[in-house]
């Protein structure tokens, strides 16, 4: 090897070695590398141009290129003049630029693809593979350099280009490493053997015909082993590429698993658990170091582990989605020993060896002691209920009862000794007459407020024929206060008939009696059908009401005029409010005073008929329709 030859491989393997080792751009390298490429490219050009720059011999006296009489002692090859601009201009620019790096390292790899073909040239005893055109060869040694070189400086950066095959731990990668270096081998071996066979064989083959066929196996030998690498490599991005895609998925199957608020538990055909989540070890105490290789049996109270394994086994033998939990107490046990209530969802995971099993366990310990907070309240309200049952009882009989023996006695008084009162006796017992029997319209009222829906029944109903009924009731007042009632086409619906009906009579009727004095009163119904329910509209000319007092009207015994300038007591809206509650819906008012009112109402299409809702929840269930 030339002098100027090993101080270049000496100057960029320092550089490679160094580079290796600190992480800024080293100014000091970076002249090292230039000098290589300047230095190799004033040699090429000596060659070319056919003139002496007088470097050959610069740093060392070729005495034995002198001796052999060569027409330029110590001077390198072109070839490897070739080789070291393209090395020092590589490790220079991958330096310098990160985005350059990826044209260096195919740089890298041309050396090598270069130096191999020289090798094997030498291998196989064809010198045009090691001379090229030039008159001047490259040295096995030298070769046998560069390759080392080439391959060392493209480790800088293994996952680029095709050096990533060999590094990446990847499926393809793993599989074309192995297959490219059999191959390899194979194919040098299997062209040796053939030139073998044909140098030391029997057949008539002069020394031409022999140094003919070298260059010709040689040649396609290196034809080879270039194709089997293109199509290892791109079988190798094309497994890649799959197996890339299937850990992505894998990737978010875990990271689904582990966000999930639930616990999720992956065991095999065995029972064995294979993958938990950060869920699983709150839920039960223990940490996945603990639970994988583990059987899920561990999970199960002791009382319940002799039949889990034949249980385990029957859905693995119908693996199929399922559910348990809903209306079954089924519990867990945590690390501690503790049991606490669980629901359990299990799924099939299907892979090419065998069917997994994801169980998604819920700690249902809250929900248990909720549910045990609202049927401690059902029985609450069903003793309340009971207890309304019993006023209403005592109310309807009781109450009356002292009620009607004031309003006797009052009778009594009046016949036995009417003539002897004055006008201001008279006069106070008609007071105490008129109170008594308004009290007892008042605990009338009550009552059938407690009893409004009791006896409900949900069935399908034609509204116009309800507004028919309702109309010709009203016939009456509607004829003596010169009303008109005007409606459109009704829709078909379930509802309650008789509580429904009497909204729209308590709407009607209320709608004639705060009339202007100087105006026919006209009501106007209609309504629209929703996504979800259908809403009515009763809208008048009336007198109209203040918005201030729009909650109001709708509590019962409430009214907002003096009491005998309008007839009634302040019961119809609050009928219609809890009615509407029964119907799922909500009741409410537009106005303004003097120019009338709309009341609207909703129905929902989706009425329970076999839930029995106390008067308590269908106001709530009103107040948050």
């Amino acid at each position: 090897m030339k002098f100027n030859t090993a101080l270049s491989f000496l100057v960029l393997s320092f550089c490679l070695l160094t580079s290796t080792s600190i992480k800024k751009i080293s100014a000091t390298l970076l002249l090292m590398e230039i000098f290589v490429v300047v230095f190799a490219i004033a040699s090429l050009l000596q060659e070319i141009l056919s003139v002496n720059f007088g470097i050959d011999q610069l740093f060392f006296l070729d005495l034995k290129g002198i001796e052999k009489q060569e027409a330029y002692p110590g001077r390198m090859s072109p070839i490897t003049s070739f080789l070291f601009i393209i090395m020092g201009a590589g490790l220079f620019f991958a330096a310098l630029s990160q985005k350059l790096r990826i044209y260096c390292q195919y740089a890298f790899h041309f050396v090598t693809i270069i130096s191999s073909i020289c090798i094997i040239g030498y291998f196989f005893s064809v010198p045009s593979l090691y001379k090229f055109s030039f008159l001047t060869p490259i040295a096995i040694h030298t070769a046998i350099s560069f390759c080392i070189l080439s391959m060392s400086a493209s480790m800088l950066y293994p996952e680029l280009g095709f050096t990533r095959i060999f590094t990446v731990k990847e499926t393809g990668n793993i599989i074309a490493k192995r297959l490219f270096l059999q191959l390899f081998a194979l194919i040098i071996i299997v062209t040796y053997l053939r030139l073998q066979f044909f140098e030391h064989s029997n057949f008539s083959i002069n020394s031409g015909s022999i140094m003919g066929l070298k260059p010709s196996l040689a040649i396609t030998s290196i034809g080879f082993i270039l194709i089997c690498f293109v199509f290892i490599y791109k079988a190798a991005n094309a497994i890649n590429q799959s197996g890339r895609k299937q850990k992505l998925a894998e990737l978010h199957f875990k990271s689904v698993i582990e966000s999930a608020p639930n616990a999720f538990i992956i065991s095999d055909e065995t029972g064995t658990i294979t993958l938990v989540n950060k869920q699983t070890e709150k839920i039960f105490g223990y940490t996945k170091e603990e639970l994988v290789g583990q059987k899920i049996d561990l999970l199960v109270p002791t009382k319940f582990r002799h039949g889990h394994p034949k249980n385990r086994n029957t859905y693995h033998s119908a693996p199929t989605a399922r559910y348990f939990g809903a209306g079954r107490d089924l519990h867990g046990m945590r690390k501690d020993g503790t049991e606490f209530p669980v629901e359990i969802g299990l799924n099939p995971l299907t892979t090419a060896d065998s069917t997994l099993i994801l169980a998604s366990v819920i700690d249902i310990t809250k929900r248990k002691e909720q549910e045990a907070t609202i049927n401690q309240q059902v029985l609450e309200l069903q003793n309340k209920n009971e207890e309304l049952e019993q006023f209403n009882y005592i109310a309807s009989h009781d109450l009356q009862e002292p009620l009607r023996t004031v309003n006797n006695f009052i009778k009594i008084i009046e016949e036995d000794h009417g003539k002897e009162l004055n006008h201001e006796i008279k006069l106070y017992l008609e007071h105490i007459d008129l109170a008594t029997k308004r009290m007892s319209m008042l605990v009338r009222s009550l009552l059938d407020f407690a009893r409004l829906g009791k006896n409900r029944q949900l069935v399908y109903i034609d509204c116009n024929d309800i507004l028919k009924d309702v109309v010709s009731d009203l016939n009456g007042l509607i004829s003596s206060s010169g009303a008109e009632v005007r409606y459109g086409v009704m829709p078909h619906l379930y509802a309650y008939r008789l509580e429904l009906r009497l909204v729209f009579q308590n709407l009607i009727n209320n709608a004639i009696k705060f009339r202007k004095n100087d105006i026919p009163p006209i009501i106007k119904i209609h309504c629209h059908e929703e996504k979800n329910y259908y809403e009515f509209w009763v809208s008048d000319n009336g007198i109209g009401i203040n918005p201030r007092y729009f909650e109001r009207i709708f509590q019962i015994f409430k009214s907002l005029h003096k009491e005998g300038h309008f007839e009634g007591h302040g019961i119809g809206l609050a009928h219609c409010y809890k009615i509407v509650g029964l119907h799922m819906g909500k009741i409410w008012v537009e106005s303004e005073p003097g120019e009338g009112s709309t009341f609207k109402f909703t129905i929902s299409k989706f009425i329970d008929n076999n839930e029995q809702r106390s008067d308590e929840q269908a106001g709530k269930l009103h107040n948050a329709g």
